[in-house]
């Protein structure tokens, strides 16, 4: 079996706050991405979707665990290798315009990255490589000389996008890439990754709220609550047969644009009752169970392992592990 291209096992992750409490933000986090794929992340708000993605891009550190990049473990410090790790994974970031320096033009935003990671490429090859990535995100390289706060959300985010492509990673991070857009826009640029993605054979690590676009985008679905992942699946299996009960709340969710199937919808959902308890003080054993039509006393109790359930599932459940 050949070796994936991301690999994390046990991540932890830990935030002190000035109150003197611990914020477990991650608890246990494993799977692994291949290369060419696309990995969707999925969760409430506040389930730790971003701690990941800022882990992986070691802008946070864990408080125990281990990533490993093409089966060997991150490197630290000030290291050539490390420099590699940056140029070989790149981020594409929820607010498009937020992400770009507004003193800077977007031919300057795209260079940068080339300037810092690609110090063998010279002043010409770099200037070629940022009017090449303009038109392959749909713009034209004349814009290179303008500021982003003329452009649109979308066409922002297209820069982003070339700024992301600009080192030639192997694996892009899409931290919310869409939510911030009209829903006019998503489609586009949705379809604009898959292209980029077969065309410069990208690997993607795609977090995002909006199902309906991992369901057309992601080859995998890993579901994160409450700092855990309670289920990994592919993504035609996890749609159609959703094993663990978070997982079935998230695709009761969803709406549907038909009238009368939304109202259906509405009246089928069987949980949802409450909020998503404080990471500071979660529950006791599966953290979901206080929300769970299906929890039993060893629920309360015990945390389920994440643990194979068929050749492309691993589910974290008492009762679906009870049942397989």
């Amino acid at each position: 079996m050949a070796t994936p291209l991301l690999s994390v096992q046990n991540l932890s992750v830990q935030f002190c706050l000035n109150s003197g409490q611990t914020l477990q933000a991650l608890s246990e986090v494993s799977f692994t991405v291949n290369s060419g794929e696309t990995l969707g992340i999925v969760g409430e708000s506040g389930c730790g979707k971003s701690t990941l993605a800022r882990s992986l891009l070691q802008l946070v550190s864990p408080a125990h665990g281990r990533i490993e990049w093409q089966g060997m473990p991150l490197p630290t410090g000030n290291t050539a290798a490390l420099r590699d790790y940056r140029r070989a994974v790149q981020c594409i970031f929820q607010d498009p315009l937020d992400a770009l320096d507004p003193r800077m033009t977007v031919g300057d935003c795209i260079q940068e990255p080339m300037s810092a990671l690609r110090a063998e490429w010279g002043k010409a090859e770099i200037r070629t490589r940022v009017d090449e990535l303009l038109r392959a995100v749909g713009l034209e390289s004349a814009m290179r000389e303008r500021y982003p706060h003329e452009f649109s959300g979308g066409q922002c985010q297209r820069i982003g996008i070339a700024r992301a492509l600009a080192v030639k990673p192997q694996l892009i991070v899409c931290d919310e890439p869409v939510s911030a857009l009209d829903v006019s826009i998503r489609g586009q640029v949705v379809r604009l990754l898959a292209d980029l993605q077969r065309e410069h054979g990208l690997t993607l690590l795609f977090i995002s709220h909006d199902l309906g676009v991992v369901r057309e985008l992601c080859n995998r679905v890993l579901v994160l609550y409450l700092g855990r992942v309670v289920e990994i699946a592919d993504t035609a299996s996890l749609y159609a047969t959703p094993q663990h009960p978070y997982t079935r709340l998230l695709l009761q969710a969803m709406p549907l644009p038909d009238p009368q199937q939304e109202k259906a919808r509405l009246a089928q959902i069987e949980i949802g009752v409450g909020e998503l308890p404080s990471p500071l003080n979660p529950p006791a054993g599966c953290a979901f169970h206080p929300r769970c039509p299906q929890a039993q006393a060893v629920c309360r109790e015990q945390v389920p392992a994440l643990r194979q359930v068929s050749d492309h599932r691993q589910v974290a459940c008492h009762f679906t592990l009870a049942q397989a």
